[in-house]
């Protein structure tokens, strides 16, 4: 009888299996395995179906964060304040200095037009995202990668004016980047003129003109040409070179461009799209050096930025390496909160620096990196992959090779991975809240954070899914129960 049993239980599994497999075949059958366009010596599809595979998880990704965005949409569209939010603000107001103007009031006054800017955003939000699948899903299924790589061939090879040709791999990879950029240049440009002169215009937030808007944008691809050819250039003839340990001079490569960006863009990039000027000598300069001081925060220079000109969002952020540290204040934030709440939300990023978290963020960044392209190296000599997408397997391009890895086989990973960095991110928000309220900053930094929540028109109904999901910071309510929480045991 025990072996009759386990007998029957094995077959069940077995039935379980092979009618699981054959559900998924099934599925499988029903989706295109091979694009319309294939380069001249394509095998096309293979056994394993990695289009078809893409194609459901870029579909099955889609239905997820579209379920989380209409759970989100039906908050915005709640008409009553939330009560923990409501309660927790009130506690912040019987605390407050007498004669102090009451935020719960405020925030209760802006209420609807938080929910309506919610609203509009994330409508159109879910508008842009069913293109971009439907974008993404069309260029798979019509073979638009291996058409715009043949096309760019073309064009260096017969179409360049003077007679100059371009045939070597790099250079047609140059001119592919360039049409692929240009193509998404003119896609999405209507939703983000929609966006910045619809959307944030008519909630009060933008402030560009549409000259000051195309100026951005050449000025924007421009330097995306500049420092991404060259860019692209070394990482493919490091490729090229490197043998199989080509990861590891990848990954070298990668760290040191890092670097390189991190050093230039506060000074030589940022500049160019907004004017930073040094803080003028005032008590609150001096308050923030003397805060510096205290935590041991090598700050050398201390700015303004004229954030104003294109949106009244405010804003604080550090950057620089060893001892030569800067911070940089949106002129629209000293307009929005007072000076005292200044210097706790600088708390609150000094404290980031102070427990770690951007080294460790950098650290992660760069480990992320290198794994990554090891495993690419693995699949780089994958035939079956790339002629499942119209390549002719034996010629790929490294460039389309590290395009389809990425957007394959990586791609479940990457997902998983950005939501594990996103919990992070919210932890360490806790943590730098923490840091601020330990510096005796506690009543400041909330009051701060909720004008700048009402000045931007920030959630305050979000969903838990939601939020869990999207929010690299946690929901003003988390982070008010939480230092209001750690205020209490200190007593």
């Amino acid at each position: 009888p025990e072996f009759h049993s386990a007998s029957s239980g094995a077959g069940a599994r077995e039935h379980i299996y092979s009618s699981t497999m054959e559900f998924i075949n099934s599925i499988l059958a029903t989706v295109p395995s091979e694009p319309w366009y294939k380069q001249e010596g394509c095998a096309g599809s293979s056994a394993i179906p990695y289009m078809a595979g893409t194609i459901l998880f870029a579909i099955g990704v889609y239905c997820a964060e579209s379920y989380l965005d209409r759970r989100q949409r039906e908050m915005y569209k709640v008409k009553d304040f939330p009560v923990p939010l409501g309660d927790n603000v009130g506690r912040i107001d019987k605390n407050a200095e007498k004669g102090g103007t009451l935020l719960l009031p405020k925030l209760q006054e802006k209420f609807a037009a938080a929910q309506s800017y919610g609203l509009d955003k994330i409508q159109f939000g879910m508008i842009h995202s069913c293109y971009s699948l439907l974008e993404s899903l069309g260029f798979l299924v019509t073979g638009f990668l291996p058409y715009a790589w043949d096309l760019a061939a073309r064009i260096g090879a017969e179409q360049l004016p003077y007679g100059f040709k371009v045939e070597s791999e790099i250079g047609v990879t140059l001119l592919f980047l360039v049409l692929v950029q240009l193509l998404g240049l003119v896609t999405e440009l209507p939703f983000e003129l929609y966006s910045t002169f619809q959307i944030e215009k008519k909630h009060g937030f933008n402030k560009q003109t549409l000259g000051l808007f195309i100026k951005d944008k050449i000025t924007s691809t421009l330097l995306t040409f500049a420092i991404g050819g060259p860019f692209v250039s070394l990482l493919l003839w490091i490729i090229k070179k490197g043998g199989t340990n080509f990861f590891f001079y990848v990954w070298i490569f990668m760290f040191l461009f890092s670097v390189f960006m991190m050093t230039i863009l506060p000074v030589v990039i940022m500049p160019l799209f907004n004017k930073y000027e040094p803080l003028p000598d005032s008590p609150l300069k001096t308050r923030i050096y003397e805060l510096a001081d205290r935590l041991d925060y090598p700050l050398k220079k201390l700015f303004v930025v004229d954030g104003s000109k294109r949106s009244s969002h405010s804003n604080a952020y550090m950057y620089g390496f060893g001892r030569n540290k800067r911070i940089v204040l949106y002129d629209t934030l000293l307009t929005q909160v007072k000076e005292g709440e200044v210097l706790a939300i600088l708390g609150h990023e000094l404290g980031h620096w102070k427990l770690g978290h951007t080294v460790t963020n950098f650290v992660v960044s760069q480990v992320y990196t290198g794994v990554s392209f090891y495993c690419f190296s693995l699949c780089y000599n994958s035939a079956a992959l790339y002629e499942a997408f119209g390549f002719d397997g034996s010629r790929v391009p490294t460039m389309i090779a590290l395009l389809l890895f990425f957007q394959t086989l990586w791609a479940p990973v990457d997902k998983l991975l950005s939501f594990l960095m996103t919990v992070h991110s919210r932890h360490c928000e806790f943590g730098a809240d923490a840091f601020s309220v330990g510096l005796g900053m506690s009543k400041d930094l909330q009051a701060g954070l909720c004008k700048i929540q009402l000045e931007n028109l920030g959630a305050m109904c979000p969903d838990r899914l939601y939020s869990a999901y999207h929010y690299s910071h946690p929901p003003l309510v988390e982070r008010l129960s939480a230092m209001m929480a750690q205020a209490k045991k200190s007593l």
